[in-house]
C-alpha cells in the first residue's frame, strides 16, 4: 500500500491497536504508522498473544462508557468477571466488533443473534460442552445496567481518567482484581449542569462563527 501511493486504513491487527492505544497518537500519517507497525513488532516479541489480548481488552470500549471488560461486566450485568455465566460472557465477548451494533435495547434481537453465534464458537473451540452452549442460548440476554454506571450521569471522561490514573500507579491488577473501593470528587448533578451548559456553549458558538469541525481550539 505504501508503495502504490495508497493507505489502507481500518486494517490494524491487535497488537497494533495495542500499540497505538497506550503509546502513541492518533495521528493519521505515514511516521506513525510506521512507529506503529514497529511496536507491534517488538511487542509481539515480549508477549504472548493471550497477554496481548488481555492487554487490548482492557482497554477497549465497550459500549455505555465502560472501558474494558471489567467495566464492561460491571456495567451491564452488575458483576465481577469471575461472576459471569457463559451467557453474559459470550454477550461481552460480542461488544468488541461494535458495541451499538449489538445494543441490547435498541437492538435486542441482534444482539442475541450475535452473542450466540459467540456461544457457538465456544463450543466448536472446545471451551464449553454443547449442553452448556445450548443451556447459554435460551437464556435471555439479562443486561441490567448498573444504576451507578457513569453513563448514567455524563462522566464517562471523568472516570475514564480515574481509571488510568489508577492503573498508571498501581497497576492492572490493582484495580481489576484488587477488589478496590474508589471515592472521587466527581457530583452527578453538577456534572450534568456542566456537560448541558458546554453543549449549549458550543452550539451558541457555532450559530455565532459557524461549525468548528470535529477538532478545533477555541480563543
Amino acid at each position: 500500500n505504501f508503495g502504490s501511493g495508497r493507505r489502507q486504513v481500518g486494517a490494524s491487527t491487535i497488537t497494533q491497536q495495542v500499540a497505538k492505544n497506550f503509546l502513541l497518537t492518533s495521528d493519521q500519517t505515514y511516521e506513525r504508522k510506521i512507529k506503529e507497525m514497529i511496536l507491534a513488532f517488538r511487542i509481539e516479541q515480549a508477549y504472548s498473544k493471550d497477554r496481548i489480548l488481555e492487554l487490548y481488552l482492557n482497554e477497549i470500549f465497550f459500549g455505555f462508557g465502560a472501558y474494558g471488560v471489567a467495566g464492561a461486566a460491571l456495567t451491564y450485568f452488575d458483576k465481577s468477571v469471575n461472576e459471569l455465566t457463559v451467557a453474559e460472557a459470550a454477550y461481552l465477548a460480542s461488544l468488541p466488533k461494535g458495541p451499538n451494533n449489538y445494543h441490547p435495547f435498541k437492538h435486542a434481537d441482534r444482539a442475541l443473534e450475535r452473542r450466540n453465534w459467540v456461544i457457538d464458537q465456544m463450543v466448536e473451540n472446545g471451551y464449553v460442552t454443547r449442553e452448556e452452549g445450548d443451556k447459554a442460548k435460551a437464556e435471555p440476554l439479562g443486561v441490567t445496567p448498573r444504576r451507578n454506571g457513569s453513563y448514567l450521569f455524563a462522566g464517562e471522561y471523568f472516570t475514564e481518567e480515574v481509571r488510568r490514573q489508577i492503573i498508571a500507579r498501581y497497576g492492572e491488577n490493582a484495580l481489576y482484581e484488587g477488589g478496590l473501593s474508589v471515592r472521587t470528587t466527581l457530583d452527578p448533578k453538577i456534572q450534568l449542569i456542566a456537560r448541558k451548559a458546554m453543549q449549549n456553549g458550543l452550539l451558541k458558538y457555532d450559530m455565532l462563527r459557524g461549525y468548528r469541525g470535529p477538532v478545533t481550539h477555541i480563543d
